[in-house]
């Protein structure tokens, strides 16, 4: 079987086109559809946030199950809990477990919570503290899950054997040994008892990212496989994808996370790149049958929900994609900081649903919070005053299209390989006409980079942010583009950026994720592992040889931060979900809406990926 995946079609996609003769076939209706359902709330549920038939909450039950979205999506507990601050993070509340079933919560406090609310602040977080005691269990791994430890672990993956070394090999080892720590399966009581619980079951076990985040996501997923792979934890991988089938099938998507009030957005679409990393390492061509039906089903949201029409310069129209949830009322996760945020600044009504709708498009990027999502408005502003010039939805972004370039091109693969040839010709089709579009509205050949584009304003926001140089990761390039000399205008690019007189490239810990210092911390001076390694196995795929060599050197520095964090006594072992490229002390990152968390899933896996490319000149 021919491999269809990151290390060849994804490289080969281009190549692909310059011996296709595209065949007249029916194209799929792209644009998006506007979404008038919303969720049928309980007789019970007074709004606490303006708003009427036009608010959209974020829960979306599964299909089938009675998890009740009263406590942990919307509702007058949900509400007191949160802005009276009884957790510190916001997050804590909605991932307990119920004592009781929710209606029967929700009636006591239907009964007490006038006269909670009526009380000094001090009395009444005692209050409502104490409510909460009565009837919610604290926040801990027993309350959703149970103890496993991953069948397929071994202590001495291959990867090890290429760590020339000794320090980093014994490092990549504790790296293996920390997939046990995150490993984790669902309880049956969640299944059996959907209504007392936030976390969504799944069927098999998996790994988290760690720290506050007790359940999967999306797109770490693809991160935490690339490393699980690397450590022949096959079963486990092919365990996690099954369990994105499962969302697929019950939401048409795979949600952001693994709990009730992510299920209304996505991340990053990278699926089928799972299913083709996890092919590739385990030979099982099989599976490829079995995925096929999801893959496409996950594809038709982002074709028929995320998709808008532009039109160029000579009139022809062009598809493109965004990321756009039409979730407009505060995220229960972050409920304080956006109830804040959306009363505190003299906002009218139709202004705050609209900027809600911003705010979680940007958490369905991933990219959570950035300039980025100010589409080049970005004026200076810090922290949460940031949020305010939010306008995600009006933003086509570079590395979502690349991504869904790779889909299509895998998705051409994987229908080849099961005789489907009309569908493969299809999503060739599909290619071609994105790579294209992504020429005439992103690409631009005087900065020789790519960008995101505004559609209000019909211009790219010509910014540096690293997600500009994902097509060199997919190799995303229309058929009459010579790729080498395309890598080398990209890396003149990078080569030309600089904060404040130190070049982007020359940043002791690695490369940020944008040049704007704003308290986000999807900005400077924070380096992300995804961000990180699509640049450096961008870099390392090209036929260019500087690139080449430039991406051993970022590898070099982004092991080295990770590597000397880990064995800072001040960390005890520590694997951050992001570092500060100031330095190569490997000090964490900063800012955004919670403190910087270790763990941790994507960081260990792109560690891992970067020891098994380099591991023979890589030095500690």
């Amino acid at each position: 079987m021919e491999t269809y995946g990151v290390k060849h079609l994804l490289r080969q996609g281009h190549l692909l086109l310059k011996n296709h003769k595209p065949n007249r076939l029916p194209i799929c209706a792209l644009n998006e559809r506007d979404r008038t359902t919303t969720l049928n709330e309980a007789e019970d549920f007074v709004s606490t946030v303006p708003g009427n038939h036009t608010d959209v909450h974020c829960c979306q039950p599964m299909h089938g199950s009675s998890q009740n979205p009263g406590i942990y999506c919307y509702g007058p507990l949900l509400h007191e809990a949160q802005i009276s601050s009884v957790f510190g993070d916001s997050k804590n509340f909605v991932d307990m477990k119920t004592k009781f079933d929710a209606s029967e919560i929700l009636r006591k406090f239907r009964t007490v919570g006038k006269e909670i609310i009526s009380l000094n602040r001090a009395k009444k977080l005692a209050k409502l503290a104490e409510f909460i005691k009565e009837n919610l269990s604290p926040v801990s791994t027993d309350a959703d899950f149970i103890k496993w430890t991953p069948i397929d672990w071994s202590e001495s993956p291959d990867f090890l054997s290429k760590v020339a070394d000794e320090k980093l090999r014994a490092w990549g080892a504790k790296l293996n040994q920390l997939w046990k720590k995150l490993g984790r399966k669902i309880s049956d009581e969640v299944s059996e008892s959907p209504n007392n619980h936030s976390i969504i079951y799944c069927s098999n076990p998996f790994i988290i990212p760690g720290g506050r985040f007790r359940e999967f996501y999306y797109w770490d997923n693809y991160w935490i496989n690339r490393g699980l792979l690397l450590c022949e934890m096959y079963e486990t991988v092919k365990g996690t994808i099954r369990n994105f089938f499962e969302m697929v099938d019950a939401y048409g998507f795979i949600p952001n996370g693994g709990r009730i009030y992510y299920t209304r957005r996505s991340q990053p679409p990278f699926l089928s790149l799972m299913v083709q990393d996890y092919v590739q390492f385990s030979g099982d061509e099989d599976f490829i049958s079995e995925a096929l039906p999801f893959l496409e089903k996950e594809y038709r949201f982002w074709e028929t929900q995320r998709t808008v029409q532009l039109t160029d310069s000579d009139g022809s129209v062009h598809r493109l994609t965004r990321y756009a949830s039409d979730v407009n009322q505060p995220r229960p996760e972050s409920y304080k900081e956006d109830y804040e945020l959306i009363h505190k600044h003299g906002l009218e009504k139709e202004a705050k649903l609209e900027l809600m709708t911003h705010i979680t498009s940007a958490c369905e990027s991933g990219w959570d919070f950035s300039s980025r999502w100010t589409g080049g408005e970005y004026d200076g502003a810090e922290g949460q005053a940031l949020l305010l010039q939010l306008t995600t939805r009006d933003i086509v972004p570079v590395d979502l299209n690349s991504i869904l370039c790779a889909e299509e091109i895998i998705l051409a693969g994987f229908n080849d390989h099961v005789g489907n040839l009309v569908q493969s010709e299809l999503f060739r089709q599909k290619y071609a006409e994105r790579v294209e579009a992504m020429e005439r509205f992103l690409w631009n050949e005087q900065d020789g980079t790519y960008y995101d584009y505004v559609m209000s304003k019909q211009t790219q926001n010509r910014q540096f942010f690293a997600s500009n140089l994902t097509p060199m990761w997919t190799k995303s390039y229309p058929a009459g583009v010579d790729a080498s000399s395309r890598e080398v205008a990209m890396y003149k690019y990078l080569k030309s950026q600089e904060y404040e007189g130190t070049k982007l490239l020359d940043f002791p810990g690695g490369i940020p994720v944008s040049l704007n210092n704003t308290g986000q911390q999807w900005d400077f001076p924070n380096a992300w592992a995804p961000s990180s390694h699509m640049l450096i196995e961008g870099m390392y795929d090209s036929d260019v040889i500087e690139l080449k060599e430039e991406a051993f050197r970022q590898a070099q520095k982004y092991v080295k931060s990770c590597w000397n964090g880990f064995t800072n006594p001040n960390y005890e072992d520590a694997m951050f979900e992001k570092y500060n490229v100031l330095t190569d002390d490997g000090v964490p990152g900063n800012g955004g809406e919670y403190d910087v968390q270790e763990g941790f899933g994507w960081t260990n896996g792109v560690a891992i990926c970067l020891l098994d490319t380099f591991g023979d000149r890589l030095e500690a």
